[in-house]
């Protein structure tokens, strides 16, 4: 079915935030081994989607060349960019040259902010004083700049339960876009973990309570969203994912240094970027990747990792989102 469509990949692991669910901020962060902007070109030109992520990806300089090579390389991917927004001038000054230098016109890039509360709730999250009215600044000034794929991104935990639906409610009312994901461990990128997972019945009420409210409306894209939710709600109960794990094949998760991985949760390394192509890492390496997914237990339930699955086997989550949104189907679980 063609190659790969989506990709994590970490441009650096430099990071000026202090997250207790993320300990990025505690590597080493090595910039001298660094891919540089033309390394980039490696990528596989079947990826629909890249998310670009680090650590903090705007600490980069050259980010600006790096999103432009993706973007030729890749001429048919969405180009996400995560950030902290801790760095308001120097994010819009870099988003600013995306624009300018682009190809695709005012909308190279699609740029999601984290936040994890209002106010304080959030700076607590994210360890820095004062990260909250950055990173709302960060909004405001890619607002001005008519950024048109903008959003706010919440990670939920066990210390920010209520949080989310509130974080939901200001994007709404700044006309942006939302989407959350809950915490994961992971040996090769935020680290163990395990004890900052939300597991009670509150933290399900709350994400039910935001997957029905996209159930209400009428686009389909809000009902993908739900699907999404849906399944947040079982990785929050410990069941089984809802869509077969094809990580290695589906997608993958690129290291700043080169490294390849099935997914950003962990697995068989597949070789580097500076040694081998995708195709001939993936040949290599089918059988060991595959056993390694297969005997994977985290299952893990996050957007880089679900989008894809989802675009190139679409009838299950189609099922789901007729299903609930006209028939009421699956919309609760047992408290």
């Amino acid at each position: 079915m063609g190659g790969p469509v989506g990709c994590v990949a970490a441009v650096t692991y430099g990071c000026n935030s202090r997250c207790v669910m993320c300990d990025i901020w505690k590597k080493d962060a090595d910039v001298a081994r660094e891919l540089a902007p033309d390394e980039y070109r490696w990528l596989p030109r079947s990826l629909k989607s890249i998310n670009v992520s680090g650590g903090e990806p705007f600490l980069r300089d050259d980010l600006p060349e790096i999103v432009a090579v993706m973007s030729e390389t890749c001429a048919s991917a969405r180009i996400v960019i995560s950030t902290n927004g801790l760095l308001p001038e120097r994010i819009e000054a870099a988003v600013a040259r995306m624009i300018e230098t682009s190809s695709r016109g005012s909308d190279p890039v699609a740029v999601r902010v984290s936040v994890d509360g209002i106010g304080e709730a959030h700076d607590r999250m994210r360890g820095i004083p004062g990260a909250y009215e950055k990173a709302m600044e960060t909004v405001s000034r890619l607002q001005r700049r008519l950024v048109p794929d903008l959003g706010l991104a919440a990670t939920l935990t066990k210390d920010n339960i209520g949080e989310i639906t509130k974080v939901k409610k200001k994007a709404d009312e700044l006309g942006i876009r939302f989407i959350m994901s809950a915490a994961h461990s992971s040996p090769i990128f935020f680290g163990e973990h395990e004890v900052e997972r939300p597991y009670s019945k509150t933290s399900v009420a709350e994400v039910l309570e935001l997957m029905q409210e996209h159930l209400r409306s009428w686009r389909p894209y809000d009902w993908a969203r739900a699907y999404y939710l849906r399944g947040v709600v079982e990785y929050i109960r410990g069941r089984p994912r809802r869509l077969p794990c094809r990580a290695g094949q589906d997608f993958f998760f690129l290291d700043p240094w080169g490294d390849v991985y099935p997914c950003n949760i962990g697995g068989t390394k597949m070789g580097n970027v500076r040694e081998s192509g995708f195709e001939n890492m993936q040949r290599k390496t089918t059988c060991a990747v595959r056993e390694s997914v297969a005997s994977c237990d985290v299952q893990c339930w996050m957007v880089c990792t679900v989008a894809p699955p989802m675009s190139k086997r679409p009838l299950k989550p189609l099922a789901w989102m007729l299903g609930a949104k006209f028939l009421g189907l699956d919309t609760r679980v047992d408290k």
